[in-house]
């Protein structure tokens, strides 16, 4: 303890009166009621003193206190320690336990697989050496459904599956399925396919993505037509083309009717996101300018006009190469994929049917595109979107741009009466009487071409003509309408199912393996 005086005072020992300076510290270390003489040190002035006291019984009885706590403190961490070396021996017991039961698993409990609370066991599998050209009975096993089921449809990523064998996810799905009817487990094969079924149906609904919903409306429908071709039933066109080999890898057991009827519902679904979310949206804004804008034929018919052509911005000038350019791409991915000729079929049939209703309601109300030049350029770009279809082999739905072209013979031929038989004839015979008024009310008289306006008198005349000619008569065509897709064509698979393999870089082999 030490006490620091500020001013000078007198301090009196043993009789005698001493002057304490400013300055002066005391240490305290003896009882204060104890008077001792003030001893003054060597190595001190002359004007400091030091006061000894002795330690107060305070002081005593806290440090008692302290290592009192100090030793509970010790007792509580060697018993803690104690708790614990049987916490990890109790620990390590029931992983022994755990390990046991994992090590006398087989196969996996499917009702557990379809509950949301359950959760995956792991099994210790061996892997079968990789063999060139080795074939097997097509059956594949799976161990653990969930985790198979969410690396095959959800892991597997576009950039991945077209450098794999073309619908190989449909082919090891009936691999599965046919594993389930060979071992005659009903239950087995409805949960399989049940839980195959809602990992499918939530990638579509949650994805816009164009490559993810064309990988799984070609797969899709490519496991609809496998379980057509393998199905037991008694079908004669399903399997009319198999060969021996694969006669033998049809179901035996079990009729897949059940599991085909909710596979088609994902179809419909997927078609329909695929078209309305993912190919639609692209597709419509390249339609008026890459159809009806595109003035790639104006410097043949008006060479006065190729420098002002020039000055076009860059954009307008590629918009029919943009909308053949995004044919393009759908094309090749569902080529890459592995699409059947129905399936793209259907798809560039509505992608056709689209491009030609949006551009002629257009066509129909609008008095700067209803002109004998502009006639000849839609004409132009209608025929290379015409010619496209047909070097892909898809001439047969060139037939959608028909109303189309017959809008523009009706702007280019003659408007007279003398010709009323071939204005309300052949030449247009996809068009409605509506639209063709519409088209000709629209009509605007070129610049140094000797034509008039047409007439309202000419109009009606044209009116009672069309009166007698049978059929619906509507104006604007449904161009947003999408045509259900039609599932019921059968499309027959050539694949060797013996031949399936399980790729390293999607890592089936830990959930599955072929036998």
């Amino acid at each position: 303890m030490s006490l620091t005086f500020d001013d000078s005072f007198a301090l009196g020992l043993d009789g005698d009166a001493e002057v304490i300076p400013s300055g002066f510290v005391l240490d305290v270390n003896q009882n204060m009621n104890a008077k001792q003489q003030p001893k003054r040190t060597s190595s001190m002035a002359g004007d400091f003193y030091q006061l000894a006291f002795p330690a107060s019984d305070d002081e005593q009885d806290h440090k008692s206190e302290g290592d009192n706590s100090l030793n509970g403190n010790g007792t509580y961490l060697v018993n803690l320690a104690a708790e614990n070396l049987c916490l990890q021996k109790k620990l390590n017991r029931q992983s022994d336990e755990i390990k046991e039961v994992r090590a006398q698993l087989r196969g996996y409990d499917y009702e557990h697989a379809l509950s949301s609370d359950s959760a995956a066991v792991d099994s210790l599998h061996l892997e079968g050496l990789a063999k060139e050209n080795a074939e097997h009975s097509a059956l594949l096993e799976i161990y653990n459904v969930p985790e198979f089921c969410r690396m095959l449809i959800c892991d597997l990523k576009p950039r991945l599956a077209h450098q794999l064998t073309p619908c190989l996810p449909a082919y090891l799905m009936l691999a599965g399925f046919r594993y389930q009817d060979h071992a005659k487990d009903e239950e087995g094969l409805t949960g399989l396919f049940s839980a195959l079924h809602a990992q499918i149906k939530e990638t579509v609904t949650k994805s816009n993505d164009l490559d993810v919903l064309i990988l799984w409306m070609v797969n899709t429908c490519s496991l609809f037509n496998l379980l057509r071709q393998y199905s037991g039933e008694k079908n004669k066109e399903w399997p009319a083309g198999n060969t021996e080999k694969q006669n033998s890898h049809r179901m035996q057991n079990f009729s897949v009717e059940p599991i085909r009827n909710q596979l088609k519902l994902r179809i419909d679904d997927c078609y329909q996101k695929l078209m309305k979310s993912a190919i639609e949206p692209v597709l419509t804004p390249k339609i008026v300018p890459g159809i009806l804008q595109h003035d790639s034929a104006s410097p043949i018919m008006n060479p006065q006009k190729l420098t002002r052509q020039h000055s076009k911005d860059t954009t307008q000038m590629q918009s029919l190469d943009d909308l053949i350019e995004f044919l393009n791409l759908i094309h090749r991915k569902l080529k890459i994929f592995g699409a059947d000729p129905v399936l793209i079929g259907q798809i560039f049939s509505q992608i056709a049917h689209w491009i030609c209703a949006l551009a002629l309601n257009h066509l129909m109300f609008r008095k700067d595109l209803c002109s004998f030049e502009k006639a000849i350029q839609i004409k132009h770009n209608t025929n290379e979107v015409v010619n496209w279809l047909s070097g892909k082999g898809l001439k047969a739905y060139a037939d959608h741009f028909e109303p189309l072209v017959q809008a523009t013979h009706l702007l280019m031929s003659q408007k007279h009466e003398s010709n009323l038989d071939d204005l309300c004839g052949e030449m247009t015979s996809r068009l409605t009487k509506k639209q063709i008024i519409a088209i000709l009310q629209h009509y605007t008289p070129s610049d140094g071409f000797e034509e008039d306006e047409i007439t309202f008198d000419f109009l009606r005349k044209i009116g009672d003509k069309l009166a007698e000619r049978p059929g619906e008569d509507q104006l604007i065509v449904p161009g947003t309408y999408l045509t259900p897709f039609d599932s019921q064509p059968f499309v027959h698979s050539d694949f060797p199912l013996e031949t399936l393999s399980l790729p390293a870089c999607i890592r089936l082999n830990s959930v599955s393996r072929l036998l």
